[in-house]
């Protein structure tokens, strides 16, 4: 699996934190990424990918070069996801944004963009 280099910025740091993560661990720690613990559609999570993410302001946020996947690594960090020991992962502080399960929706695959995802995915996952 593709590992991820890039910054974690939080509100009120010095600086960004340099980080080195599993695409899985990273997907986790880019906020509105995985929302919900729904998993984008490729072109979505693409979309949200070739951005390189930013500081946020006065939120937390993630930096990183731009990239895309294809179809084989999207298998790959879905599988991934499904698999993974989420407790753990936010437990030991190797993501911030960590679901207590994750999807996949088909419902939603069709979405236009990363804004009419979320639109569609709020208010079906989303607080009641």
């Amino acid at each position: 699996m593709r590992t991820v280099s890039y910054e974690r910025f939080e509100f009120h740091q010095d600086g960004p934190e340099q980080r080195t993560a599993p695409l899985t661990e990273f997907a986790l720690d880019v906020p509105y990424l995985i929302m919900f613990g729904v998993i984008p559609p490729l072109h979505v999570l693409n979309e949200v990918l070739a951005r390189g993410g930013g500081d946020a302001g006065m939120g937390p946020g993630a930096g990183w070069e731009p990239f895309s996947i294809d179809d084989e690594e999207y298998s790959e960090l879905v599988a991934g996801l499904l698999a993974l020991d989420l407790r753990d992962v936010a437990a030991n502080d190797r993501a911030r944004f960590v679901p207590d399960t994750v999807v996949v929706d088909a419902s939603v695959a069709d979405s236009k963009d990363h804004l009419e995802w979320l639109a569609r995915i709020t208010p079906k996952y989303g607080p009641s």
